[in-house]
């Protein structure tokens, strides 16, 4: 993996996706039952085992005939077969089918031998041990064939492919019991500031809840990644411990506070006492400037800005992605789609502006609404899309059709 040999700083976001990108791989592989499975990323293509159905089935309950027998069948003319047995699912057929005879035969049952076809009860009268047929049945009428869901060596799954509901169905249709996957990372979540509370304690006058991590540990936690959090104090000795401490059980490391320039950011001076290697600090884009990344100890550390937009914006948009490609994904995780502006939104052309919005649907189309973000939290916590201004672009204009990424768990 190629390493940075200099400290980038006030780089433009596309620099800094780049390069988070570029600074963080798929963790080692494993094999996990497939019903454990769920939502990772395959890390191997996975082939079927067996053939499904394992044998030609009927997909219909009537009557396993010989197509010419019953080829002038209707109405009118009814033709009379003698009922020589019967068979039903997961039974193997103990008698064939001869010209002038049947096998009565259930829906998933397989084929007597000798049977072409297979004549839908609809189509029949039955006494005691012969059935009528009032239509014909061409060969292979209603029977499902051998490995026509699943063929044996068959690649069910590719490697980068997220294991869906359908997709572990598919699985297991196929025979397969164990998938290799990439497992999910653990993350730690740091807040720093003497000023931050853990939810569950007392609030005290001056102090307020880390409402940073609680957002933090949503989004892992709505992708299966499992989350362990802490707070620092602002001093040198205290982030140093609880960093050393956290990084130890954990594969990533988030930090929020502490990232800008103030008497009390420290966290950044803390990990350049640590050793880490730097990847970058501050990144044209708002809200989120003071985002920061390197690695310690092999392992990615995320410097997030404290306040509530800029965290949330530097974690979506960059330290979200790379963790997610700890887990083996490769796109991105909110995918892009069109909407209209309602209005027209500005930003500054020497960086890129994100911007919250709702979302309304009107005629088919995906209305964009900018939220008024005075209420910081209330706005974020209703905010349903994301609107990026590249840098280089001052404005987009009323009604202008424009990339959006949706940012709603539903989404995910």
């Amino acid at each position: 993996m190629e390493r940075t040999a200099i400290r980038r700083t006030h780089i433009g976001f596309e620099e800094a996706m780049t390069l988070a990108m570029a600074h963080v791989s798929a963790l080692p592989p494993e094999s996990r039952p497939v019903m454990d499975a769920l939502g990772r990323v395959a890390a191997a293509e996975i082939r079927a085992s067996v053939d499904s159905p394992s044998v030609d089935v009927s997909v219909k309950d009537g009557y396993a005939v010989l197509s010419s027998d019953v080829a002038s069948a209707d109405r009118d003319r009814p033709v009379e077969l003698k009922i020589a047995g019967s068979v039903g699912a997961g039974h193997a057929p103990n008698v064939a089918v001869v010209s002038g005879s049947t096998v009565r035969i259930l829906s998933g049952a397989a084929i007597p031998p000798g049977a072409d076809a297979v004549l839908a009860e609809e189509f029949t009268e039955a006494d005691t041990d012969v059935v009528r047929a009032f239509a014909d049945a061409h060969p292979g009428r209603n029977i499902l064939a051998r490995g026509i869901d699943v063929s044996a060596d068959e690649i069910l799954v590719r490697p980068g492919e997220i294991l869906t509901p359908s997709l572990i169905g598919l699985l297991v249709a196929g025979g397969v019991m164990e998938a290799p996957v990439f497992p999910l990372p653990k993350v730690g979540l740091l807040a720093t500031g003497d000023e931050v509370l853990l939810p569950g304690r007392p609030l005290e006058e001056g102090k307020l809840y880390a409402s940073n991590l609680a957002l933090q540990e949503a989004w892992l936690r709505s992708r299966g990644i499992e989350c362990i959090t802490g707070i620092s104090g602002d001093s040198s000795r205290e982030l140093t411990e609880s960093i050393g401490t956290m990084l130890n059980g954990v594969d990533a490391l988030i930090t929020s506070g502490g990232a800008w320039k103030g008497d009390r950011d420290l966290v950044v001076k803390v990990l350049d006492q640590l050793g880490w290697e730097f990847i970058f600090h501050r990144v044209r884009m708002g809200p989120g400037k003071a985002v920061g990344m390197g690695l310690l100890h092999g392992k990615p550390v995320f410097c997030l800005p404290g306040g509530p937009p800029s965290n949330e914006m530097a974690f979506l948009m960059i330290a979200l992605p790379a963790i997610l490609r700890l887990a083996g994904h490769m796109n991105p995780p909110f995918p892009e789609r069109l909407g209209r502006l309602t209005t027209e939104v500005s930003g500054q052309i020497d960086w890129t502006q994100f911007i919250h919005c709702t979302v309304a649907v009107s005629n088919h189309e995906c209305l964009l609404s900018p939220q008024n973000m005075k209420r910081r939290l209330s706005a974020m916590s209703r905010t349903q899309a994301i609107v990026k201004i590249p840098e280089g672009v001052e404005r987009l204009d009323a009604h202008a059709l424009i990339p959006f990424s949706p940012v709603s768990v539903d989404e995910v």
